[in-house]
């Protein structure tokens, strides 16, 4: 039940990731920043089909976020690069995106114990990852 759980989470968490790029990638006029959000994406959309695969092989449906948030997030990211479409703004969103993924992603691992060492290591990947989107988007701010 708890690798249910943080496969959810992972799901979620890859999923939000996947939108919070999605909802700045237009606004990025600046190849390397656009080059670093496209891969950053790519890492997202792999980690999202793990999960949704390990849930299904556990007879369960990924849990997405729900349509509310994603419009909600999309609105503030249109308005905040509508203000801002610098490549340090968007970075800017971008660690703060991370960071709460990161927190959420670290409250949750402490939480819930995996079983499975193929969810703990999905888990691990997705925080890495986290801490890894942070420290590329800084060469931008």
């Amino acid at each position: 039940m708890q690798d249910i759980e943080m496969l959810h989470h992972i799901h979620k968490s890859t999923e939000m990731g996947r939108e919070g790029i999605l909802s700045v990638l237009g606004s990025a006029k600046d190849a390397a920043l656009r080059t670093a959000l496209e891969q950053q994406l790519t890492e997202y959309e792999q980690m999202m089909g793990s999960s949704a695969r390990l849930l299904e092989e556990r007879g369960k449906t990924p849990k997405g976020v729900p349509a509310a948030a994603k419009l909600s997030a999309r609105m503030t990211s249109a308005v905040k690069t509508w203000m801002d479409p610098s490549p340090s703004k968007i970075a800017e969103m971008m660690v703060q995106g991370n960071t709460m993924g990161m927190t959420k992603s670290l409250r949750q691992m402490r939480t819930y114990a995996s079983e499975d060492g193929r969810v703990k290591d999905l888990a691990d990947k997705l925080l890495q990852t986290e801490e890894a989107n942070i420290q590329q988007m800084k060469g931008f701010l």
